[in-house]
């Protein structure tokens, strides 16, 4: 029992192969293709590119569609339904077409002969060892532009550096004129101190007066240095109000 199912259906394949054989050619030929269908027990077909040849229990042959090397168990075949599918004038299967496989992410799809080279090798070769050795692209051409005109910077009030240098000139002038001359009086000052001999009564109010003119005049001196320095804080805090830069003032 083991062994005769495979052998009958296997006979039974040969004498259905004869009779196909044999029918087509009193139709008028040979058969289309020498195409075969196998019916498998659940319904599935299977079309070999010819009469497929057993080998133990097993069917050995190519696929019509593709040509691949297949065995399928003789256990699985259903021998009726076999037959009834390669009975003359039943039609035979198409073959599923070859599927495309779908280009995966970052690939190039398979374009086939849809593409065509622009250039031949030997171009391609000439434009990559230009590209190699830095050939300069082409100039393009020069256009017209008009110069941008860049506005001098102003303080808040519209003011520009050279009316605040102009101011800080003056300022600074004054400020050292008030600083030497206090420097020249304090050491006038100093000098007329020393200078006390006490001889005569002519002498000593001669030194009075005359220490007191240097007093005087230091006095004189040091009031106008400080209201020059008072003078040179307030530009500088009026400067710095108005928006206009630290290095106006230098």
């Amino acid at each position: 029992m083991k062994g005769g199912f495979p052998a009958a259906l296997a006979l039974g394949l040969i004498l259905m192969a004869g009779s196909v054989g044999s029918a087509g050619t009193d139709a008028g030929g040979e058969r289309p293709d020498g195409s075969w269908v196998v019916v498998q027990r659940d319904g599935a077909r299977v079309v070999f590119d010819s009469l497929p040849e057993r080998r133990g229990t097993r069917l050995v042959g190519r696929l019509l569609a593709g040509g691949a090397l297949v065995s399928l168990p003789l256990a699985r075949i259903d021998e009726a339904a076999t037959r009834v599918a390669n009975e003359p004038g039943t039609p035979r299967p198409a073959p599923a077409p070859t599927a495309t496989p779908a280009p995966k992410p970052f690939e190039t799809p398979p374009l086939g002969d849809l593409v065509k080279l622009r250039a031949s090798g030997e171009e391609a070769r000439a434009h990559i060892e230009g590209a190699r050795k830095g050939t300069p692209a082409p100039p393009s051409a020069a256009r017209d532009v008009p110069p941008v005109e860049v506005a001098d910077p102003t303080d808040l009030l519209g003011r520009g550096e050279r009316y605040w240098r102009r101011r800080a000139e003056e300022r600074r002038e004054a400020l050292e004129a008030a600083a030497a001359d206090r420097q020249v009086a304090e050491r006038v000052l100093a000098e007329a101190e020393r200078a006390w001999l006490g001889l005569s009564e002519a002498e000593t109010t001669t030194f009075v007066l005359h220490l007191l003119e240097a007093r005087e005049r230091a006095e004189r001196a040091r009031q106008r240095h400080l209201r020059e320095e008072k003078r040179w804080e307030e530009l500088g805090e009026e400067a710095r109000k108005a928006g206009a830069y630290p290095g106006w003032l230098r």
